[in-house]
């Protein structure tokens, strides 16, 4: 279910950076921060941390509401949870911080309205990400030129929270894209603008995200490079499809004063991206990693979303 999420609040432009100093509590998940949320209707230019809650089968109670607010950091937050919440939880939240709460009607209305609006799939997974690594990978010096993102796992902190700080941890570098997009908005009023933007295809967790510049290494290591599966990589039709929910935005409305000077609007409207004729250019991309050698086997850590994926067979990276 997180996968989920974290892939609609992508679709509908919610950018969201890590969140770091947050001390986890039992039951609350922070997906990150974001500075922009177009589907709260109180929408608030400070940040805003984003929470999964998964599901249970009892109520959000008032004691674990309490465990939460202890570390919760100040500001405002926007909670998704899968559970409802008791009447008093609800209220000693809402007291405290600025909070907004989706219960899971709520969450789960709007799942399926951007399944009806075409922005999610409603699909049963037939491919699995397992690596299959029956042979040696490719020498370094033989492979193309590629862009290599900067990781944002910790690898250190995230061996000792997980008590494997001395196992043997190898760096390597696994397949991506950035696709370079060209293509326009159109207002409400079919008022068209052009722009370019730089997106990020990651076949191993299956998502677009808007790419920034800076998340590229000046100097990147020269690593084996792990192939990922074909079946994978999104097709053209479905990465158009995606492209719209991701690069569409929201802009104040330009409304006509009576004496014919533009004023300022509070109203939002929606600009929409045409992908229909956007031209599209792949650049071959790669994100670090690490094969994480343990006692339950061999995983592939992925440096920028901390998922671990299975090794079918091992072999010396």
């Amino acid at each position: 279910m997180d996968d989920t999420v974290g892939d609609l609040l992508n679709l509908r432009g919610v950018r969201l950076v890590e969140a770091s100093g947050i001390t986890e509590t039992i039951g609350f998940r922070c997906l990150g921060i974001a500075e922009r949320i177009p589907d709260l209707e109180d929408e608030t230019s400070a940040s805003v941390h984003v929470w999964h809650i998964a599901s249970n089968l009892l109520p959000l109670s008032v004691a674990e509401a309490e465990r939460w607010l202890v570390d919760a950091p100040s500001g405002p937050h926007w909670m998704l949870s899968e559970r409802e919440f008791e009447l008093a939880a609800s209220e000693l939240l809402n007291s405290r911080l600025k909070i907004e709460l989706w219960g899971p009607e709520t969450l789960s209305r709007w799942i399926g309205e951007a399944v009806l609006r075409g922005d999610l799939r409603a699909m049963i997974p037939t491919i699995s990400p397992i690596i299959e690594l029956e042979q040696e990978l490719p020498d370094p010096s033989n492979s193309i030129d590629r862009v290599v993102l900067s990781p944002i796992v910790d690898l250190d902190e995230w061996l000792i929270q997980r008590g494997l700080e001395f196992v043997e941890a190898n760096p390597v570098l696994i397949e991506a894209r950035i696709w370079r997009v060209d293509g326009t908005l159109v207002s409400p009023k079919g008022v068209r603008e052009n722009g370019s933007w730089s997106v990020l295809e990651d076949p191993w967790a299956g998502r677009l995200e808007l790419h920034e510049v800076d998340e590229v290494l000046s100097n990147a290591p020269k690593l084996r490079l792990v192939d990922a599966n074909s079946d994978l990589w999104f097709g053209e039709d479905d990465l158009r499809v995606m492209l719209v929910g991701i690069l569409e935005t929201r802009r104040q409305k330009q409304e006509e004063a009576k004496a014919g000077s533009a004023v300022r609007s509070t109203m939002l409207e929606r600009w929409t991206f045409d992908s229909s004729e956007a031209e599209l250019e792949m650049i071959p991309t790669a994100i670090p990693a690490w094969i994480i050698d343990h006692d339950r086997g061999r995983e592939l850590l992925h440096s920028r979303n901390g998922r671990t994926y299975e090794i079918n067979s091992a072999v010396e990276p």
